[in-house]
């Protein structure tokens, strides 16, 4: 016999809000986040998000903490940067010659997303790193909303893939998952 433990879920007790929505109302919240503990301190990367009317998903933050709690904004990425009408889930992780940004973009005028990857050697200057387009999508797929987790064997992804072949209906979605040698060249799994 195995001996019962107790599961628990989400303890909302000593909760902490750890960063505010960018305006008051509905539609505007952050979130969306990724983070990592490198050497110390925590990195996380969230998206910035105004009602539909007013941009969507108009920015990526990247903070940094000691604490987990109390973060402090280094560097911002906007849609405008990337030509994209909308970002959604970012992820935030550490190379081996620096970090690296990913970004859910949104095409303008469209259903589609796709993913880029923006590469610095330091967190600050990722907005201005080596831009890398890591899944396209195409006529049949939008790519958004990856998790993406680096491992000494390699990279492994989970990306959410919507359908566009059938119109109305592209909020319909699967999760793939891929594998790479580097975070940029995937190999899909299904």
């Amino acid at each position: 016999m195995f001996a019962s433990a107790e599961i628990r879920g989400p303890r909302y007790e000593r909760a902490e809000v750890v960063v505010s929505a960018p305006d008051h109302g509905p539609g505007n919240w952050a979130g969306g986040a990724s983070c990592v503990f490198v050497k110390g301190t925590f990195w996380m990367a969230y998206r910035l998000r105004r009602p539909l009317g007013m941009g969507r998903g108009v920015g990526v933050v990247v903070a940094k903490s000691v604490d987990g709690v109390n973060f402090k904004p280094v560097c911002e990425v906007g849609r405008e940067n990337l030509g994209a009408a909308s970002l959604e889930r970012p992820v935030i992780l550490p190379t081996d010659s620096g970090w690296r940004l990913y970004l859910s973009c949104a095409t303008p005028n469209s259903k589609h997303w796709w993913i880029d990857a923006l590469d610095a050697e330091r967190p600050e200057e990722l907005p201005f790193g080596d831009r890398h387009l890591v899944l396209a999508g195409d006529d049949q797929w939008a790519v958004k909303d990856p998790v993406i987790i680096r491992e000494p064997e390699g990279w492994r992804m989970w990306v959410c893939c919507h359908p566009l072949v059938d119109p109305g209906h592209e909020d319909r979605m699967i999760t793939r998952y891929a594998t790479s040698v580097d975070g940029l060249h995937w190999r899909d799994h299904g």
